[in-house]
């Protein structure tokens, strides 16, 4: 059921997308700073251009925030290992003192 409806919104869209270019299709000249020579396209070009040019910022951008959140998981994981590893010793350590406590008496006596 789930692909149904997956390919029945990618139809949709793309008979959206061929439709805004059959509608748009009229000439635009893209000029540019540097005295470059204007471009000309059809105007659903340069909305798709634009339109793929904010995808892959925001991929891009996507990426590197999800490679920080991994780099803090993975410092974050350390230092929970850490604080394990030290709660274990402190852990022993009290154990050990609660064992003996004549020894520690005696010792400190002598």
């Amino acid at each position: 059921m789930g692909t149904y409806v997956k390919w029945i919104i990618i139809i949709i869209v793309l008979l959206f997308f061929i439709t805004f270019g059959v509608k748009n299709s009229q000439v635009v000249y893209l000029n540019y700073y540097l005295n470059i020579e204007g471009i000309e396209l059809p105007l659903y070009g340069l909305v798709f251009i634009s339109i793929l040019l904010g995808i892959v910022a925001g991929m891009i951008i996507g990426v590197t925030d999800r490679l920080v959140l991994k780099r803090n998981v993975k410092d974050m994981a350390r230092e929970i290992r850490d604080l394990r590893e030290k709660l274990s010793r402190h852990e022993e350590a009290s154990k050990a003192s609660e064992e003996s406590p004549f020894e520690a008496e005696d010792s400190t006596t002598a």
